[in-house]
């Protein structure tokens, strides 16, 4: 059972992903993105990074069905670099209902929505194009953290 999905662009990273799987009793991970499955040093930095008694799966959105399929009895917690690719695994798994932006880069062009979070206006169309498919964004950081529901129609 999917029980997080994260948009955060350093994918796996230290105390965010320890807070989370502790909090939200993760075991399985699964990051999907159709370039890091084909990078040997990132998928390594990946796994190293991953907390002990999780398992994970670096795949292409091609598979991310399957992997969840194969995992539905296991507590999931899907991760995903930006905007983008949220909307493609809306596409992938409609039963998704609410996302975490955890982390968008700032970057030239790009405006603050909450902690951490840059959008550019690419990035906000694909965010527009997730709430329309009645899909909760919500911007938290770690579990302890207070949450927050930026206005995306700025």
């Amino acid at each position: 059972m999917i029980k997080l999905v994260r948009v955060d662009h350093r994918l796996l990273h230290g105390q965010v992903v320890f807070s989370w799987t502790r909090q939200m009793d993760i075991n399985h991970i699964i990051v999907a993105d159709d370039k890091v499955p084909n990078d040997p040093i990132g998928k390594m930095a990946l796994s190293i990074a991953k907390p002990v008694g999780c398992t994970l799966d670096i795949i292409p959105f091609s598979k991310l069905a399957q992997a969840v399929e194969q995992n539905k009895n296991k507590n999931i917690m899907v991760i995903v670099k930006g905007p983008q690719e949220a909307r493609m695994l809306c596409e992938i798994l409609p039963e998704i209902k609410e996302i975490n932006y955890g982390g968008v880069a700032k970057k030239q062009n790009s405006r603050e929505y909450g902690k951490a979070v840059y959008l550019n206006e690419e990035e906000l169309k694909e965010t527009r194009e997730i709430l329309s498919r009645g899909v909760r964004i919500y911007i938290q950081q770690v579990p302890t953290a207070s949450v927050e529901h930026p206005d995306f129609s700025k």
